[in-house]
């Protein structure tokens, strides 16, 4: 006799740990009202998501970072029936491969906190693991629905563009280490050519972190040697003359000051640059939103009797006599119902 299996369903529509409640329909967002940016905001070309007009600095992944740390990398395309704590344990099982896992995140579904959005955020400790890991081919099993996870470094990101805010933070630190070995090897040789003023310093990459020969970032802040020896902190140390450089009579002392005010004002010219294109302050309201604002600010206080019917039933009754009275009124009543049920109770007994 033939016995035949019966055939159970496929374990990926059932989706065990996850939520079964149904979301309710999200009507799609048209602008009713085209002249309208805070009641009707427009919508990003990248992301299609709307653009929040409230604030005074837009959104970008340095807010992030500012929370998972520089070594972080971005999950998009997760699947979605699982929970976040189910992807997030399989995720850290993955990424351990390449190093030491210090955070790991999967953020939750706005409609349902037991499902994934699609997006997550894993923390290494080291910059090495997380570049190897950006690279990774990963690829979700059969049972997570072949999901392939597109993977970016959100610090190291070559999509972004060059006036990115981590990359010049990184020239600057770079260009003062260049000005103290400049200003360490003029010391000992006592005079250096500018054609050969790049020999023997060195700086570290963006992406890599290797050493390599000094001058990128001059020529991506300054444009040239001369540009960086002619700006106004670092004029006061080096002195270029007939296409010789030397040393300023300085001491240790006013080298340290002058490092510490050319920090400041990297820091100042990176600052503008960034924030060229922000809003200051918040957006002016169109006339007739501004007119129901006024009104609510400064319309006429309510009169005492409107006053105390806008007041919540149990406010100020632990004060009122005549609260207190109905409260005295319903003891007594309480106590003389329990003696005449104590009393036919005891009658029924005997």
């Amino acid at each position: 006799m033939i016995r035949l299996s019966r055939i159970t369903t496929f374990s990926g529509y059932t989706c065990p740990g996850a939520s079964k409640m149904k979301w309710f329909f999200v009507k799609p967002y048209v602008r009713a009202d085209p002249t309208s940016l805070i009641h009707y905001p427009e919508t990003s070309n990248i992301d299609k998501r709307k653009i929040d007009w409230m604030y005074d600095k837009p959104y970008d992944r340095s807010e992030v970072i500012s929370v998972y740390g520089p070594n972080t990398i971005e999950l998009r395309n997760l699947p979605m029936g699982r929970t976040p704590e189910y992807l997030q344990e399989r995720l850290r099982r993955f990424f351990s491969k390449f190093g030491v896992v210090s955070f790991c995140r999967c953020k939750p579904h706005d409609l349902d906190p037991y499902q994934c959005n699609g997006t997550g955020y894993v923390t290494f400790r080291s910059k090495k693991a997380s570049i190897e890991a950006a690279s990774a081919n990963l690829v979700f099993p059969f049972t997570l629905h072949s999901k392939k996870i597109a993977i970016r470094h959100l610090d190291t990101d070559r999509t972004n563009d060059p006036d990115y805010l981590y990359k010049n933070q990184h020239y600057n630190k770079q260009i003062l280490a260049i000005a103290k070995d400049l200003y360490a090897k003029i010391y000992k040789t006592g005079i250096c050519d500018l054609s050969k003023i790049s020999h023997g310093l060195y700086e570290r990459n963006f992406y890599t972190g290797k050493l390599h020969k000094a001058g990128l970032s001059i020529f991506m802040r300054f444009g040239s040697w001369a540009g960086f020896l002619n700006f106004e902190p670092f004029r006061e140390l080096f002195k270029v003359e007939d296409g010789k450089v030397t040393l300023l009579l300085t001491g240790d002392e006013k080298m340290e000051r002058v490092m510490k005010l050319a920090e400041i004002i990297l820091g100042r010219m990176l600052e503008e640059t960034v924030t060229r294109d922000w809003r200051e302050g918040k957006p002016k309201l169109i006339e007739q939103a501004q007119k129901e604002v006024d009104a609510l600010y400064y319309m006429q206080p309510l009169p005492e009797q409107l006053q105390l019917l806008s007041r919540s039933h149990n406010m100020y009754r632990l004060h009122d006599e005549r609260h207190l009275f109905k409260i005295s009124i319903k003891q007594k009543r309480n106590e003389a119902r329990r003696l005449y049920r104590s009393m036919k109770r005891a009658q029924v007994e005997q």
